[in-house]
């Protein structure tokens, strides 16, 4: 948990951002990333959260794990 939000619901509020404007953001992102970088460590750090923010739109949904089955005592 991050702060008083569940990251679930940041996640659909974040998909429903993304999916209001109507545009690609993965292209947006590409754009974003490959434009002159700025000097400096913000400029770095904006870079890196971009990249992230990257492999998570292209990542397919995470699948809950299953809990491990209960053994007995030997």
């Amino acid at each position: 948990m991050i702060g008083p939000k569940k990251l679930s619901i940041i996640r659909q509020e974040l998909q429903r951002a993304l999916t209001a404007t109507g545009d690609d953001p993965i292209a947006w992102l590409e754009a974003r990333m490959s434009a002159p970088p700025a000097q400096g460590a913000a400029a770095s750090a904006e870079n890196e959260v971009l990249q992230s923010l990257r492999r998570v739109l292209e990542a397919p949904g995470s699948e809950k794990r299953r809990k491990p089955r209960a053994r007995t005592k030997k």
